[in-house]
């Protein structure tokens, strides 16, 4: 009786570090997912974005010094 309970434990403790194990390999590797969503830019529209307005920010400064 002693025998079979303590393999429904140990059993029991294989199936939760297994589970752990697969939640945490998911926390280091998230799915990536593409949501479509109205008005979310990409990635490269958002660095060309930032870069045009670093450009014309520059732009101005200059202008605003040569004046």
């Amino acid at each position: 009786m002693t025998d079979k309970i303590n393999m429904v434990i140990n059993l029991s403790i294989l199936a939760l570090l297994i589970y752990l194990a697969v939640q945490v390999h998911e926390l280091q590797n998230p799915p990536k997912y593409q949501p479509a969503m109205m008005g979310m830019v990409t990635e490269q529209e958002f660095e060309y974005n930032i870069r045009t307005f670093l450009n014309n920010a520059l732009e101005e400064a200059i202008n605003k010094q040569e004046q």
